[in-house]
């Protein structure tokens, strides 16, 4: 028989083992719970890469087949990645190798829209995309060649119809002085012309082939589109210049040219001969307009820091403002001898040096022309 202790300690091992298998039940369920979790996430996981390589894949193909070229360059610069599209463009030795030096071996030069031009004259545009500032970025490089021919193409249709109209009107132009002049000559070779007709019609016709002239000269300048150089001009030099220029011109109509002295040191970059040619086509239009005894005034004023204005005021009929702006196209006048290119001349001119022109005009107060242009900054003159 057991005794009492025997007893107390039978059954406290009874209940420890009892214990003992409740904790194993809890923590095999535990297990069997953790380990279906785990299946569930490995699941998610496997479908997850599935899914990231079928994405990946499709990238890779998209890459593979793309036209046009995709570089990855890493925070040094460097070309770590390439598709098949960059690699026929840039070589396979290009990976590793600096962006900079890998355009200096692979393009001969840039373009003004910074467009990319081989040996063989293929033109690529880049475009660029920053990833981080620690990992680099993504270039995209593709061949305009073919977009840039069409458009060249195009402009130059434009050009050649645009050249086909101003001929038609050049052609209307030149008839009416022409045959003006044709005339007055055949009358003097009549008999028994007297002395006084004879000098009438030498006259005119001097004056019909005048006409003539400036209305060639002002169509060759024209054409030229304002032959812009890189010159230095000083607008002091430059008003003088123009003053010998007209000084024929304003003697014989009776008139009288006020030039404003101009600030020193004001310096713009371009042509002299064309910028004078549009000053002196404002100066005898406003002449042309008044006819006789004009007072025509000349003065430079500075705009802003780095603008100029050459500015020529007549005290004319003015200009109604419904025109002001047509006055500025090729051939329109509203004058009989006009050539209808003088106006047209001087906008060219002032777009040609950077500028532009601009008229202020109210009916029966004159009027003001300016061609305003961008100075030479005085930094670049020191």
């Amino acid at each position: 028989m057991l005794n009492q202790v025997e007893k107390d300690r039978l059954a406290e091992l009874e209940e420890a083992f009892t214990l003992f298998n409740q904790t194993s039940d809890q923590l095999t369920q535990a297990y069997e719970a953790l380990q279906n979790q785990v299946e569930h996430l490995q699941r998610q996981l496997a479908q997850s890469d599935s899914e990231k390589r079928r994405v990946a894949d499709r990238l890779e193909r998209l890459l593979t087949l793309l036209p046009a070229g995709v570089i990855v360059l890493n925070m040094h610069n460097q070309i770590i990645e390439m598709n098949p599209s960059a690699q026929h463009i840039l070589g396979q030795d290009a990976y590793g190798r600096e962006w900079d030096v890998v355009v200096r071996n692979v393009f001969l030069s840039t373009n003004d829209a910074q467009e990319l031009i081989t040996h063989n004259q293929t033109i690529y545009q880049l475009s660029q995309v920053p990833l981080d500032m620690t990992l680099g970025k993504i270039l995209l490089i593709q061949d305009v060649t073919s977009a840039r021919q069409l458009q060249d193409h195009i402009n130059r249709h434009q050009r050649l119809r645009s050249m086909g109209e101003m001929a038609a009107s050049l052609a209307h132009q030149i008839r009416t002085p022409l045959a003006a002049a044709l005339l007055y000559v055949s009358q003097l070779s009549a008999d028994g012309l007297q002395e006084e007709k004879r000098q009438k019609f030498v006259s005119k016709t001097l004056l019909s082939l005048k006409h003539l002239d400036g209305l060639v000269k002002d169509m060759l300048q024209y054409a030229k589109g304002g032959s812009v150089g890189e010159a230095r001009v000083e607008l002091s030099d430059l008003v003088e210049s123009l003053a010998l220029a007209v000084e024929q011109h304003v003697h014989n109509s009776e008139s009288k040219l006020v030039v404003k002295t101009s600030p020193p040191g004001l310096v713009v970059k371009g042509d002299k001969d064309s910028l004078i040619t549009a000053l002196q086509n404002l100066v005898i239009n406003a002449i042309d307009i008044v006819r006789v005894k004009a007072k025509i005034e000349i003065k430079i004023v500075r705009v802003y820091d780095d603008w100029v204005d050459l500015v020529v005021i007549d005290q004319g009929p003015g200009i109604d403002e419904s025109i002001q702006e047509k006055i500025f196209e090729p051939f329109y006048t509203s004058r009989a001898k006009g050539t209808g290119l003088g106006l047209a001349v001087v906008r060219t001119v002032a777009e040609a040096h950077g500028g532009e022109v601009w008229v202020k005009s109210v009916l029966g107060r004159g009027a003001q022309f300016g061609i305003r242009l961008p100075l030479v900054k005085e930094e670049v003159l020191s």
